[in-house]
């Protein structure tokens, strides 16, 4: 889909799914390029560690290269693509780097609005005109997000909130886009906020296309197409995926065996919980239960 196809045709809203024990999102990946144009609540952190990529962010077009580092706010409609010049230059190279996706409530609402954090409540307003960092503090920030592949849990946080506060305490950044911008989300994203609220709430109980349509306030045909095209994939994929996070959360604990992550999240068949398992997380309930035992 090219730039201008990107503008005529408006963001898909993408719902982003939580990792297991965690309040966050943090992954090092290969980009997928091959993503439309979307948004999400969450806030996203991108650091650029190899390649070079187009963009389309807000009401812009760009290009970042290995060292980049980009904070997007909520809602800020966005998308990587390939670069035609690198691909010819580098044709077998994907763009790689790291990703880390938060709510500005990730924490909570009572610590959010801590008077501590108004550096961070700035950092996090700034960010919905999209911030890329200067060369300096980008490779300040470096090191501390390397270190963070290394760390725990709870390191891992605290690093994270590091980062922010670095982010927030220096001036060395430019605006993606023009102060003027704005993109009007509110009738869509509050539809999928409540589709969202209901499955995160019910997911461990019996969960219907139909209830899920009644509460989108459509059909379910045009619901079933709604999301697809929102979000890229099926309403079952999304509801297995959280269900399948959740299960992951619970084999983690040393006396929660393979039967009770099952059906404590929402499954009613092994069999079929097996299979799923292993199409999102690529193996096996058991072989991710033995990979964590002794940690």
């Amino acid at each position: 889909m090219s730039q201008l196809q990107y503008k005529m045709t408006g963001p898909s809203y993408r719902l982003i799914n939580p990792q297991a024990n965690r309040s966050f999102v943090f992954k090092w990946e290969t980009f997928d390029l091959s993503t439309r144009w979307h948004y999400h609540p969450e806030l996203e952190l991108i650091y650029f560690m190899k390649g070079r990529t187009n963009s389309v962010i807000g009401d812009g077009f760009g290009e970042f290269s290995a060292g980049d580092l980009v904070l997007l706010g909520a809602n800020f409609p966005h998308v990587l693509q390939e670069n035609p010049a690198f691909k010819r230059q580098y044709p077998e190279e994907r763009p790689f780097g790291l990703i880390i996706q938060f709510t500005e409530d990730f924490l909570g609402e009572t610590f959010k609005n801590a008077p501590e954090m108004q550096p961070l409540r700035s950092l996090f307003q700034r960010a919905r005109r999209g911030l890329h960092f200067g060369e300096v503090l980008s490779a300040a920030v470096k090191p501390l997000l390397h270190e963070m592949c290394d760390q725990h849990d709870t390191r891992k946080l605290v690093q994270l909130l590091n980062v922010l506060v670095t982010l927030a305490e220096s001036n060395d950044f430019e605006y993606l886009v023009n102060q003027d911008y704005y993109f009007d989300f509110s009738k869509d994203e509050e539809r999928m906020w409540r589709i969202n609220q209901y499955v995160y709430a019910n997911f461990q109980e019996a969960i219907s296309i139909s209830k899920a349509a009644e509460i989108a306030n459509m059909s379910e045909t045009a619901f079933c197409r709604y999301f697809k095209t929102r979000t890229l994939k099926t309403f079952t994929r999304f509801l297995n995926e959280i269900r399948i996070a959740y299960a992951c959360k619970l084999l983690q604990k040393k006396d929660s065996t393979v039967t009770q992550a099952c059906f404590e999240a929402g499954f009613n068949s092994l069999s079929y919980f097996d299979r799923t398992f292993k199409e999102v997380m690529g193996k096996s309930p058991l072989e991710h239960r033995r990979m964590h035992e002794g940690l």
